[in-house]
């Protein structure tokens, strides 16, 4: 350090506070402080004007003039010259920047050794008084400075409205002068900013606790969840408004140590833990987020405190019958001032005893649902007696406003209580005050149910996995709509090195201490301190992660349900009963129960051969708990060693062996007793694990059981080549009122494997329109089944409880049997089928399925993943719960919210200035993720506009009222003067905007019914945007669904209906049937390049001229007003499968097949394995879609028929059908012919054009669609095909064509045809396309315009997976041509 500069520090005028920090007591303070620098800037300060004139006033301090030796010089200069011989230089070179932020009285002024002496300011204004300027007439008579020297001499005012007194001194010591005394460091980013920052900041202060609008408007900028900055970015930005010229803009340190001192000042949650194992980690504190929900008016005011009966429906999860019966209940409710615990003697406004129970919400009195909820108490009558109190056996609702006296109040007279309780009734109840009551001290308690999400996600941005697990929370009281919103959502955890049950350990262990602790905070909405009780909900989480917090083996093992005991051995699994048993829950698994087997596989591990028996315990039971995994493996693998025989070394005793495990084993626990080590979760009253980790829709739903639909059918379209008309479809399909954006034709088709949830979700919306002519009915059935499935899971609200859990039954089982169809052995292979069955009961629970969806923690993920890479990796758990704490307090305090000081000793919130900046700007409310949304005006309109002959587009010209289409409709005479004008759309009533041209569904008040129209003229007024008219074309419903799609038909009519933008209730998606009118894909469309039309061009569906539509039933979006408009008689679909023993009979049967057939097994024991139930021949023949795993057992004998190609004559026609090219796939077949007869067909009729966009162009003869019986079989696999010998049948005879449906169908596949995909799910790798050329060509294959095939088999579960050669076909050469 500097001696000479520590020299000038005299203790009077500078003064050391800190190792290298000097205050100055001379200069005026700034902000109620002293003057504060580095001890390297004390020659820069003292060379400031402000600073020599406040040295030279003794009367500023009482100090005595410095001696001369006192260095006054600037800190540039490298001689030191005195200030009163410095010169001004007066040239015009002399540049002064008045307006620069650095540029101030006190900046350091470079001089040269030889400087004359300074200019007296007499000579100064002479000077200036000389000059031209004031020679101009300006000042030509008089002498400025004479007269101010006069008038100062004469104790003349100068100024009428003087701005100080005239006694104090007049110069730049203003503290409003920004610059003056304020030191800058080497590197402004990180100097100190001259706020005082040791001094606290005062609750009155408008920008408290920040100490200046900088500090808190920079602070929000950097606290953004979504866009975090980096150390870097951060001393950029500030750099860059310095240099702008922003006023007061503190430094990267000040910013910092503000944080600090607020984060003090609020408290910080952040916990350093460290695991049993050893693993150490950083947590937020649960109670300390659950507090901040209660002192934030944007979550407070939209909580319900209590659980609510919503009747017949619900919509939320506290409807749900977990918070409503199961759950302990709200400690207490206030009534009049006065609190009420439960399970605490009161006193009714009747004078009669009550015992309540449980506190919860209902409207009993009104039968409408939204009807005000009143808060009923649900409990027990007591009657007092000379015996004592009765408490009644049967429980009674009453509504707690006819509470009277509490037992505070009741027991104040002693003699009311005296006479204690019955023996009858000591089992219901005490005669002693709530815990709580004490506790809580006169506040009020309210329970916190919290929902708990775990999952594993990578700490990149990148595709480099960086494995964390990470654990956010939510608060339960929230209705959904906040509990979507990332404002809501808690970060509590992460680490890349603590096992996920260490963390869930810590996450339950901080719970438990904060209900039985309590949390005290601050109620913004009755504004009172309470007391809050949390507890845990449920936990959501995908499958894997729910399968570890269970204790379960996981989703590969025999029993891999891990709600119920369902599965076995491959072997049972693949018999009628196992194969049966995965349709329907087992038995409900325990927490006692998966306790006491985790224990028993600790006793084992102590005994010989344990590694074995627990794998079999494993394996027998699917328990295994990864929190003792570790601990259970230590023990094994020590007995081995105990155990190993060595030659020349006695044995230890079992005893001995034994002992030493135990030994080993109280070491590993640290003390504690087993029961304290194992899954913590297992043992949390009023949580039951295994039925409170509901079935999460995402991962089970549309990554699970879409995705392998989908996966299935992009292979089957792949083989037949077929999907560039698939592209081609779903770029031309309809997508208004899909609210579906991902429908990206081009996108969906290229990353077909690499879909996300959100396509899955737009696919499932839209596939039955897509498919229903290019794949067999069983997989349109899956597809329209799936449909109904999404739609169902996706409500927002349910109506009716029990009809929509009934309902939602039918489809999963509706769904789970056409499974079986397409693919028997999915079922066994993939849990997630199963996993739907127990979805109603979890709905039942907990409310709608997409309360517990995890989609909103998926999309947090993305916040978690940016705090990640703004760490050093050093300390990633540390540095991501700091950040969060971080942004946490700043938007707890920028949104309002409370906390407690401990300094005033009372609960204080964000100055003025703080709690109104996030209202005025949105932009930053936005950035702290608080969606401010605003919606259109209802009923205002765009205007159409038209291309005028320079392109420029301006507003059509008005019309009159005889002239439109409206006019026509109401047959209505108007004055001629009133205009209107055209609009291209308009806002209705929900938010949404109608279209021309659009479907909507609106409210005919002709008829007091609700209608699908057309929306084919809007009129606007003249003078402004408001809609005064909407003209709509009606559709009718047709008396049937859809044969093939299961949707209610439409019919377009001439007839049409002017409505006001009031009757359209909301938008709607109608798609043309394209099947019935013969739509081609003949149509072009430009391609869209950078919003520039190019040359290329794209296929697109040309509709055809025709009235003829379908209502989207299977649509997500505004499926309420959807399924209220069906008319009643076809509101319901049928079942695809009706006959579902059979089907699941089959499917067993094939399994077990197909089994022995690679094992080579007879025909002897193959029938041994099956079951003794007798299936029809036709329903055993009929292959499934999608079951390929035949394949990779044929392939040997694929391989030998390469090898000689023309030396087995068996079956050359087959193989010439086989190897056929797909341009003769088209021609039609030949008609069948009756049995016996041996009459030679006739020629082939010529066949008609048909669409280019069907393949094939086959129409539905009549009593295929009058059956329930599919009107197609799929074809068995190529490979064991070509080792049959079917008899060659005989030509068939023609005989008449009979009516044809107008309905197209898909054709029976070609046999050979279905190979392994290029992505496999577990059915085995992919084989190459199979080439033959044995024989001659098939003649041209015949269209069914002819007589038509016999009905086929209603349960295409393939058995053998062999053609049978005794089939009842027509031709069976020309049916194994028909090619996908």
């Amino acid at each position: 350090m500097n001696l000479a500069l520590m020299k000038i520090v005299d203790g009077k005028i500078f003064e050391f506070r800190r190792r290298s920090q000097v205050v100055c007591n001379v200069c005026p303070m700034r902000d109620g402080a002293l003057r504060t620098m580095h001890l390297k800037h004390i020659l820069k300060h003292s060379a400031t004007a402000t600073h020599q004139r406040r040295v030279k006033n003794p009367s500023i301090l009482n100090v005595h003039p410095l001696p001369e030796q006192y260095p006054l010089s600037c800190a540039g200069s490298e001689n030191n010259v005195h200030l009163d011989t410095m010169d001004f230089a007066t040239s015009s070179d002399m540049v002064v920047n008045i307006d620069g932020p650095d540029v101030s009285a006190d900046c350091d002024v470079t001089i040269d050794s030889d400087s004359d002496p300074l200019v007296p300011v007499s000579e100064l204004w002479n000077a200036i008084s000389r000059s031209s300027f004031y020679n101009s007439g300006v000042n030509e008579t008089h002498d400025l400075f004479d007269e101010l020297q006069c008038a100062l001499a004469s104790g003349e005012s100068l100024f009428p409205m003087p701005l100080a007194p005239l006694t104090e001194e007049i110069g730049f010591d203003d503290e409003e002068e920004l610059n003056f005394g304020i030191e800058l460091a080497d590197d402004p980013l990180t100097a100190k900013s001259h706020v005082n920052l040791n001094n606290p900041v005062s609750p009155d202060h408008p920008t408290f606790p920040w100490p200046s609008k900088a500090h808190f408007i920079t602070a929000l900028l950097f606290s953004s969840p979504r866009l975090p900055f980096s150390e870097a970015q951060k001393k950029a930005i500030l750099s860059w408004a310095k240099e702008l010229g922003a006023r007061d803009v503190p430094s990267l340190y000040a910013l910092n140590r503000s944080q600090e001192t607020i984060q003090a000042l609020v408290g910080d949650p952040t916990e350093k833990v460290t695991a049993r194992s050893g693993n150490i980690f950083y947590f937020n504190d649960v109670g300390k987020a659950v507090a901040k929900d209660y002192a934030n008016p944007l979550t407070r005011f939209a909580m319900q405190d209590y659980p609510e009966d919503g009747g017949r429906g619900m919509s939320e999860v506290f409807n749900g019958e977990k918070m409503l019966f199961e759950l302990p209940s709200p400690p207490a409710a206030k009534v009049d001032g006065e609190i009420y615990f439960i399970n605490e003697l009161l006193q009714d406004s009747s004078g009669n005893y009550f015992l309540p129970d449980r506190f919860f919400l209902a409207s009993y009195g009104s039968s409408s649902d939204t009807a005000d909820k009143v808060l009923h108490a649900l409990g027990r009558a007591v009657q007092r007696t000379e015996d004592g109190f009765i408490v009644g056996d049967e429980q009674e609702i009453i509504p707690t406003s006819t509470f009277r006296q509490s037992f505070r109040e009741i027991s104040l007279d002693d003699n009311e209580l005296a006479c204690g309780l019955t023996e009858s009734s000591k089992k219901y109840a005490k005669l002693e005050p709530n815990p709580l009551r004490a506790k809580s001290q006169g506040r009020m308690v309210y329970a916190v149910p919290l929902i708990i999400f775990m999952d594993d996600v990578s700490g990149n941005i990148s595709k480099q996995w960086n494995k964390h697990h990470a654990i956010y929370m939510s608060n339960a009281n929230l209705p959904r709509e906040m509990l979507e919103k990332e404002f809501c959502v808690r970060f509590v955890t992460s680490s890349p090195h603590a096992a996920p049950m260490e963390m869930m350990c810590t996450m339950q262990d901080s719970i438990r201490k904060a209900a039985e602790s309590g949390i005290f905070a601050w109620d913004c909405k009755d504004n009172e301190e309470v007391m809050l009780v949390p507890y845990g909900l449920f936990l959501g989480g995908d499958n894997p992660m729910h399968a570890e917090e269970c204790s379960h083996a996981g989703l590969h093992c025999n029993y891999f349900c891990r709600t119920c005991e369902v599965g076995g051995t491959k072997e049972y699994k693949e018999s009628d009963e196992g194969y049966n048993s995965i349709f329907v829950p087992g038995q409900l698994r325990t927490p006692a129960g998966t306790a006491a087997e985790i224990r028993a596989q600790f006793v084992t591990a102590l005994n010989s051969g344990a590694s074995e028996k627990i794998k079999k315990s494993i394996s027998s039971t699917g328990v295994k708990d990864t929190t003792t995994g570790y601990i259970l493996e230590a023990i094994v693998e020590m007995g081995k060693k105990l155990r190993k025989r060595v030659a020349g070394v006695q044995p230890k005793p079992e005893s001995e062996v034994q002992a030493i495990l135990k030994k080993e084993l109280e070491d590993l626990l640290r003390g504690s007793a087993l029961d304290d080590a194992i899954n913590p979760l297992l043992g949390v009253a009023g949580f039951n694990i295994h039925q409170d980790t509901p079935t999460e829709i995402l991962h089970t739903v549309l990554l699970g059981v879409v995705k392998y639909f989908w996966g299935q059918t992009v292979f089957l379209l792949e083989k037949a080549k077929l999907l560039d008309l698939f592209q081609t479809r779903l770029d031309s399909i309809a997508k208004d009122g899909l609210n579906a954006p991902c429908l990206n034709a081009d996108y969906i088709c290229h990353y077909k494997g690499s879909l996300i949830g959100k396509h899955f979700k737009s696919l499932a919306q839209v596939m039955p329109f897509l498919i229903q002519d290019l794949l067999p009915i069983t997989v349109l059935n899956g597809w329209t089944i799936i449909g109904e499935l999404v739609v169902h899971i996706w409500h927002t609200k349910i109506d009716d409880t029990e009809l929509y859990l009934a309902k939602l039954s039918r489809t999963i089982e509706d769904f789970l049997n056409v499974t079986a169809q397409c693919a028997p052995s999915i079922l066994i292979s993939k849990p997630k089928f199963h996993f739907l069955v127990h979805l109603p009961a979890y709905i039942r629970r907990f409310g709608p399925a997409i309360l517990f969806s995890t989609e909103r923690y998926e999309s947090f993920n993305h916040v978690f993943r940016l705090a990640c890479i703004h760490s050093n990796r050093q300390g990633p758990s540390q540095d991501t719960c700091k950040i969060f704490a971080r942004q946490d307090i700043v938007k707890h305090i920028a949104t309002g919210s409370y906390w407690f000081d401990t300094i005033s000793k009372r609960w204080v919130r964000a100055g003025d200035k703080v709690l109104s900046y996030v209202d005025e700007h949105p932009e930053q409310a936005r950035l702290l993720g608080i969606h401010m949304e605003t919606f259109p005006v209802s009923g205002t309109g765009q205007l159409k506009k038209v291309a005028t002959a320079g392109g420029r587009l301006v507003a059509e010209k008005p019309v009159t009222w005889t002239t439109t289409r409206c006019a026509k409709a109401l047959d209505l005479p108007r004055s001629a003067a009133i205009r209107y004008r055209h609009g291209v759309s308009l806002v209705i009533g929900n938010g949404e905007k109608a279209t021309l041209g659009g479907h909507i569904i609106y409210h005919d008040s002709s008829t007091s019914s609700s209608g699908v129209g057309r929306v084919c003229e809007i009129l606007m007024s003249e003078s402004c945007r408001d809609v005064q008219h909407v003209a709509v074309q009606k559709f009718t419903f047709g008396p049937t669904l859809h044969p093939l799609l299961q949707l209610p038909t439409l019919e377009l009519t001439d007839h049409e209906v002017v409505i006001s933008p009031q009757d359209i209730i909301c938008i709607v998606n109608i798609q043309h049937d394209c099947a019935k009118a013969r739509c081609m894909d003949a149509g072009q469309r430009r391609v869209l390049q950078e919003r520039t039309e190019t040359a290329h061009t794209r296929p697109v569906v040309q509709h055809e001229p025709s009235p003829f539509y379908l209502l989207n039933a299977y649509s997500i979006h505004n499926y309420a007003q959807i399924q209220s408009v069906i008319p009643q008689s076809i509101c319901e679909t049928p079942l695809r499968v009706t006959n579902v023993a059979e089907v699941r009979l089959a499917a067993a049967r094939q399994i077990r097949e197909k089994k022995a057939a690679k094992k080579g097994l007879g025909g002897d024991e193959i029938l041994g394995a099956a079951s003794a139930s007798v299936l029809s021949d036709e329903v055993a023949r009929v292959p499934a879609v999608f079951d390929r795993s035949t394949a990779k057992a044929a392939k040997k004998p694929k391989l030998a028929l390469k090898a000689k190609p023309r030396t087995n004559p068996r079956h050359p026609a087959i193989a010439q059908s086989a190897a056929a090219p797909s341009s003769n796939l088209l021609t039609p077949p030949t008609a069948p012919v009756a049995s016996g007869s041996s009459q030679v067909p006739s020629a082939p009729a010529p066949i008609p054009p048909q669409p280019t966009w069907m393949h094939p162009p086959t129409i539905v003869p009549s009593q295929w669609q009058q059956s329930p019986i599919p009107s197609f079989r799929a074809p068995p696999s190529r490979h064991l095909l070509l080792q049959q010998t079917p008899p060659v049948p005989s030509p068939p005879a023609s005989i008449p064509q009979p009516h044809l449906r107008q309905y197209y169908h898909p054709q029976p596949m070609l046999t050979g045809h279905y190979a392994m995909p290029p992505y496999q799910h577990s059915l085995g790798p992919t084989l190459p396309p199979f080439q033959h050329s044995l024989g001659p060509a098939l003649p041209p294959y015949q269209n069914p315009l002819g007589p038509a095939l016999p009905p086929q088999p209603s349960a295409p579960v393939l058995t053998p997976n062999v053609w049978d050669p005794q089939a009842p076909h027509p031709s069976h050469h020309d049916q194994l041509r028909r090619h996908y």
